[in-house]
């Protein structure tokens, strides 16, 4: 790896997000920004989504997309198309999700993803020995998936920016059926219409579980951020920090994913409007704060 791990990585919880699914997404890009300052640190990012659809680039070749996005809007979900790799993963408040990010841009891609499988193994040891490959029949499937007892709990997708590298990574910790919500979201929107260029090849529910379900347990979002904590400061310098970014930054950083990368982001009120189109992904996207 090109990056020393004994410089201490800022442990920043965001909390817990409702308004424009955009926004945890904006401030991993603010704070990736910000590392352009001299003796800028790691950071670890945690924050949870209530609820929404996180849709990757290749989800919006579906052919009834609008249709499946408006029917989950009224199920309450929201929408955002993100810009890290791989396809659609459902967020609820029972998903922890987790950014490493690093004041790096030399580090490989398969360096990175090997470093954060160590930080995994490591900080979900309480529940079981963690495998790393690819859950045939998941949502959103791919090499990097983790699982428990054969089912997915997770997967990670990364990228760069100027000043940093980013690796997102979500862990299904209280159980909800998400299996079941893809295998309904892909049946709506038209995947099984399509010969190629398909956002995956089809969609299993009961590949995807949860470390509460596959453990028999109660545990809960906040009980895996303690446990996670303790674990990887046993292994790496790791320390408590309040979240914090500059206002202009993030402010930018709404724009540049919004603007210049063209991603679309709503609310599950914007989603289940009876008037509500696809086409106003074209308008400028909205911040509630």
């Amino acid at each position: 790896m090109s990056f020393s791990v004994n410089r201490s990585f800022l442990w920043m919880d965001s909390g817990t997000y409702q308004e424009s699914p955009l926004e945890p997404l904006a401030r991993d890009e603010a704070l990736t920004a910000e590392m352009q300052q001299e003796n800028a640190a790691p950071i670890i990012h945690l924050w949870v989504y209530d609820k929404a659809l996180y849709l990757g680039r290749r989800d919006a070749k579906l052919p009834r997309l609008e249709q499946a996005l408006h029917h989950f809007g009224q199920k309450g979900f929201g929408c955002v198309l993100r810009s890290s790799g791989g396809a659609c993963v459902p967020l609820d408040a029972g998903v922890l999700n987790l950014a490493c990010l690093l004041p790096d841009t030399s580090i490989s891609i398969d360096a990175f993803f090997q470093f954060v499988t160590q930080l995994l193994s490591v900080g979900l040891r309480d529940f079981g020995e963690v495998q790393f490959g690819e859950v045939v029949g998941s949502y959103c499937a791919g090499e990097y998936d983790f699982s428990l007892c054969g089912k997915k709990i997770g997967g990670m997708a990364q990228r760069r920016t100027r000043f940093g590298s980013i690796l997102q990574l979500c862990i299904n910790v209280e159980e909800q059926p998400r299996g079941e919500w893809m295998e309904e979201f892909y049946s709506l929107a038209g995947l099984s219409d399509m010969e190629k260029n398909k956002p995956i090849p089809s969609i299993d529910g009961s590949t995807v579980g949860s470390i509460a379900d596959l453990t028999g347990s109660s545990v809960t979002v906040a009980e895996v951020k303690e446990r996670l904590y303790a674990a990887i400061q046993s292994h790496w310098p790791v320390q408590h920090v309040p979240f914090a970014v500059n206002d202009h930054t993030l402010t930018m950083s709404r724009a540049h994913l919004a603007d210049r990368l063209g991603l679309f982001a709503f609310t599950a009120k914007e989603l289940g409007h009876p008037g509500w189109k696809l086409s106003a992904a074209l308008e400028p996207i909205r911040f509630d704060n």
